[in-house]
């Protein structure tokens, strides 16, 4: 592994993990309904229910699959898959009850909330 990768890793992790900076990762939002499809399509795959934060890292790692094959492209997907859902089943009876629904926030209840986060030096 080049040098320059152990370098960047470490300064990234020196600065408080900001990944992103040095683009080792890239932040995506998912909402619920479709993380929890994409957790039903891997445990029927897999054989793993995954819980349903992890749902969100399948999702991605699906659409990045789907990706790939559209632009004809073989590239290596990682993604952590941080848990099973054995004690989170009501989660997906409520999925599969259609209980679940996405919830967009209101942008001036999120303005609101930050506003009275306190300030922290950089």
């Amino acid at each position: 592994m080049a040098s320059g990768y152990w370098s960047r890793r470490r300064k990234a992790h020196s600065e408080g993990g900001r990944y992103c900076e040095v683009r080792l990762i890239e932040a995506r939002a998912y909402k619920q309904v479709g993380c929890f499809e994409a957790g039903v399509q891997f445990a029927r795959t897999e054989g793993i229910v995954p819980a349903p934060e992890s749902t969100h890292a399948v999702r991605c790692a699906i659409d990045e699959a789907l990706r790939c094959k559209e632009e004809g492209k073989s590239e290596t997907i990682l993604f952590n898959l941080s848990g099973h859902g054995h004690f989170d089943m009501q989660a997906y009876i409520n999925y599969f009850e259609g209980k679940l629904v996405d919830q967009d926030y209101d942008e001036a209840d999120l303005a609101t909330a930050l506003a009275g986060l306190p300030a922290v030096a950089a």
